[in-house]
């Protein structure tokens, strides 16, 4: 889409933005001669390391390469040339056109189609120009493509760019007598951002090179007959110019491309584009017919606004590599966001500090290598119910798939926007042939990438997944609807391979139905074990410290897993201060136990940064890149530590992972205060969660505490949802509608795998000490155990039940844990490095616990202990999370009052 003059030019003579086949001979009546392959191109482009590799039919292997040096000359076209028979004769044959690099521009075939094996073109199935030459065939005829389009065997014209032929070789002029050309199209464009000329008739005398009379711009682009192929330049007028015909059809002359017309009018700029307004159907009058077109500008980016504007609303030839950098318009408008080079735009914070030098490069950057491909209409396909061009539901288009071939355009401006218009307006039918294509480079998935280890963590947005319907509600309209959308969802998730998910954007059900407070969730749960087998879902009851309803939002996070997996340790806690949260949802956490591991995962969805709210002070948009709200953002994340710190201490673990949508992207402030508190964002794979304004980065993270950071396996982005197009959604065109994960939400999941400690050694029953721990982890399980335990620096012990004759000595162990043993003897534990826990144990002699640094509290909670329990030099101090020791001796230092 773009603004009435954001306009192109469609070319007979185009040289695309990748140098294409354009003419070949390969057979004639008599003895063959004259075998010849054309290739068109861009003037000056260096054909250097480019290839032509001739496929056979017959097994599909190559037999002849030849490659190019060199620039295109002025005729646009370089033309290699066979000796007889060197190219074959077809049923079928093929030839394709391999960049420098290595990889195909261009894979034809004629008389039939297929698959290349071996070469560059390697599995690939080629395309069948449709048209044959034979024994039949004059002998200086050829194939030739014009307007995109193979045509018939005619008249050779190696050498020369082709063009159709000239029905009426000396046509007769309509008349254009009566207006006498006063300006040239260069002096009304002028060397500026704006005409000098504005208000001021002109007319000017041009060829028509783009025709936009009907799709909504109501006009047409002529561009200085002979003029271009010459790169953009500051400082520099350009050649072309919009002409807006008014909305007035019925003043709209009859011309076509190639017409060498005389228009007059008044220069003005529309929303940044120079165009020129005609008055009456006469303003435009056609002097002659089947002019030859312009040559096409090479058009390289990275590019300023000042070599844009000196190429506005001319015929241009895109050079090099372009990304998809974002679709969400294409299924409404028919457009594409490319970035120049082979990545997609990133946000400049997901990169940089805000603010910083580095920020703003990327920022500057990014708007240099930017262009909009648009359809060369203003319709809005969605709403007028047709189907998008560029992709199909069979072949979607996704953010990190490259152009493969431009289409002939122009240059136009809109909705401040650089836009690259199709000559005439394309729709989803029209052919490759005459439209810019696409190649895949960032093929869809049927999961994640393997990320390892014995658990698996996720994150994933539910995209407003509400039950309710109307009101309050912010999800599907109906039932028929939520069908759809949960389809995508239920598959999503049940693809993640995750053990646990935290959610985020799911209805909030106290604010619809009090008695049934997770009513969203349990169907959802219920939806996912019925395609993954009943029983292998269940969700974690909210905490009852939530704020009262009223004051929670309608959407909530929560968080699900797989009892066969992970079991939850205590109740959920939420983090309840409407001080901070109250324009927020509360982070909701559970702790999990599975097998040796004790983590606690927390499910996040910080304020976002929408400006629909009124943000002054430090919520204001400082224009650093952070938006609106980031000072109460900065304030939950502050919060949030403070609510890790007290979950560590009630659980006995350090380990923590912190799930969700943090509305900041990686280095934005809010992620800097949990960095300052050594948590760790663990997705360092280059792959973001979100595309937003044509950029991408990551809204959504997985942070870790150091100890569990510690244990990460892998972590994957499943770019299923932001890098596809809106189209696919379960609310976009119904046409492109399937009940499959892609396009479920509008963020991406994001993946952790981890390993889980395991016992070294297992000891069961009865056994003959005394037993001495010098690495690893032994596990007593319910084993009765003789003689003293002794657990030497670096190893770890986890007791479980049964009982032990003898000390327990453990001196810079890495992890203790004691739990229901009965122990006849004292128990030290001193100068431990990772987690104490002495819980419902029954010991005989003395217990001391001592100058234990391993970053969580000591847990000593439910003990009965016959002799003293000492406790000193403990750092953070020890705890009994509520459960209080029996002492028969005396309790002192810090664990007098425990």
């Amino acid at each position: 889409m773009g603004g009435v003059g954001a306009l192109t030019a469609q070319s007979t003579a185009f040289a695309a933005e990748t140098p294409f086949i354009s003419e070949i001979h390969y057979d004639n009546a008599g003895t063959d001669s004259g075998e010849s392959i054309e290739i068109e191109a861009p003037v000056g482009f260096d054909l250097t390391g480019w290839q032509i590799v001739l496929y056979n039919g017959n097994g599909g292997a190559a037999y002849n390469t030849r490659t190019l040096s060199g620039l295109v000359p002025d005729a646009g076209v370089v033309v290699a040339t066979y000796p007889v028979d060197g190219i074959q004769n077809g049923s079928p044959d093929g030839i394709a056109l391999v960049r420098a690099d290595g990889t195909v521009a261009e894979f034809i075939t004629y008389e039939g189609t297929f698959a290349a094996s071996g070469g560059p073109a390697n599995g690939l199935t080629g395309t069948d120009i449709g048209v044959a030459e034979g024994s039949a065939t004059p002998v200086g005829h050829s194939l030739q493509k014009i307007d995109g389009v193979w045509k018939e065997p005619a008249p050779n014209t190696f050498g020369a760019r082709n063009k159709a032929a000239d029905p009426d070789p000396d046509p007769e002029p309509t008349g254009c007598d009566s207006l006498v050309v006063n300006r040239t199209i260069a002096e009304v464009q002028g060397t500026g951002a704006a005409t000098p000329l504005a208000g001021t008739r002109v007319v000017v005398e041009g060829v028509v090179t783009a025709d936009y009379r009907t799709g909504g711009y109501n006009g047409i682009v002529i561009q200085t007959e002979g003029s271009g192929g010459q790169a953009p330049a500051a400082g520099k007028a350009s050649d072309g110019i919009f002409v807006y015909l008014t909305g007035n059809t019925a003043i709209h002359p009859s011309v076509a491309l190639g017409d060498r017309v005389k228009v007059g009018g008044t220069p003005s700029e529309f929303n940044g584009l120079t165009e020129l307004t005609i008055g009456a159907k006469s303003d435009v009058q056609v002097c002659a017919q089947g002019v030859a077109l312009p040559a096409p500008a090479p058009f390289t980016l990275p590019l300023d606004e000042a070599g844009r504007e000196s190429v506005e609303s001319m015929l241009v030839a895109p050079i090099g590599q372009y990304t998809v950098s974002e679709v969400y318009n294409t299924n409404r408008y028919g457009e594409v966001v490319l970035a120049a080079g082979d990545k997609a735009l990133p946000i400049a914070t997901d990169l940089a500090r805000p603010g910083t030098p580095e920020a703003q490069q990327v920022a500057a950057d990014n708007k240099l290598r930017r262009l909009l491909l648009d359809d060369g209409k203003t319709t809005n396909l969605s709403s007028a119910g047709l189907m998008p061009p560029y992709f199909s539901p069979a072949n979607p288009l996704r953010v990190g798939d490259s152009v493969e071939s431009f289409g002939p355009s122009v240059l136009s401006y809109g909705f401040n926007e650089w836009r690259l218009q199709p000559t005439v307006p394309v729709d989803a039918a029209t052919p490759p042939a005459a439209r810019t294509t696409f190649k895949v480079t960032n093929p869809r998935t049927a999961g994640p990438q393997p990320v390892g280890g014995d658990l698996k963590l996720a994150s994933f947005n539910v995209l407003n997944y509400f039950v309710h319907f109307g009101g309050d509600a912010r999800g599907a309209d109906d039932e028929a609807g939520l069908a759809k959308q949960e389809a995508k969802i239920v598959a999503a998730i049940n693809s993640l391979g995750a053990d646990v998910v935290a959610l985020e954007e799911i209805e909030n059900s106290v604010r619809f139905n009090p008695d049934d407070p997770q009513q969203a969730l349990k169907r959802l749960v219920g939806a996912l074990n019925t395609a993954a087998g009943a029983g292998t879902w269940d969700y974690v009851r909210y905490p009852a410290s939530l704020p009262p309803a009223a004051q929670q939002d309608f959407i909530t996070t929560a968080i699900i897993f797989k009892p066969a997996k992970v079991t939850p340790v205590g109740e959920s806690k939420a983090l309840n201060d409407e001080s901070v949260w109250f324009n927020a949802r509360e982070p909701i956490a559970q702790t999990f136990k599975s097998g040796l591991l004790t983590f606690t995962v927390v499910a996040n969805h910080l304020k976002s940064k929408s400006t629909s709210d009124l943000a002054v002070g430090d919520n204001a948009d400082k224009g650093d890149g952070q938006g609106a709200f980031n000072g109460d953002r900065v304030r939950q994340a502050q919060s949030l530590v403070g609510f890790v710190n007290g979950l560590k201490a009630s659980s006995g673990s350090d380990d923590v992972l912190l799930l969700g949508d943090f509305n900041a992207y990686t280095h934005e402030d809010p992620m800097q205060v949990l960095y300052d508190a050594s948590f760790k964002d663990l997705n360092t794979t280059g792959k973001a969660t979100y595309v937003f304004g044509g950029e991408s980065g990551s809204l959504d993270h997985a942070v870790a505490s150091p100890s569990l950071a510690a244990r990460v396996t892998g972590v994957d982005v499943w770019q299923i949802n932001s890098h596809e197009s809106f189209a696919f959604e379960y609310d976009g065109n119904p046409a492109f509608y399937a009940p499959n994960p892609y396009r479920a939400s509008d963020h991406n999941p994001i993946v952790v795998g981890l390993s889980v400690p395991k016992c070294a050694r297992v000891i069961t029953g009865r056994y003959a000490g005394p037993l001495t721990v010098t690495s690893g982890i032994t596990c007593l399980d319910n084993a009765t155990v003789a003689g003293p335990v002794t657990v030497a620096s670096g190893a770890s012990i986890v007791v479980t039940g049964g009982t032990i004759s003898g000390p327990v000595t453990a001196l810079g162990a890495a992890q203790v844990t004691i739990s229901g043993t009965t122990i006849s003897g004292p128990v030290t534990v001193t100068g431990a490095t990772g987690a104490v826990t002495i819980e419902n144990a029954r010991i005989s002699g003395p217990l001391t616990v001592a100058a234990n640094t391993g970053g969580t509290a000591v847990v000593v909670s439910g003990n009965t202990v016959s002799g003293p329990l000492s406790c000193s030099g403990n750092d953070p101090a020890p705890v009994n999370n509520g459960v209080k020791n029996t002492v028969r001796g005396p309790a002192t230092g810090q664990c007098a009052k425990l």
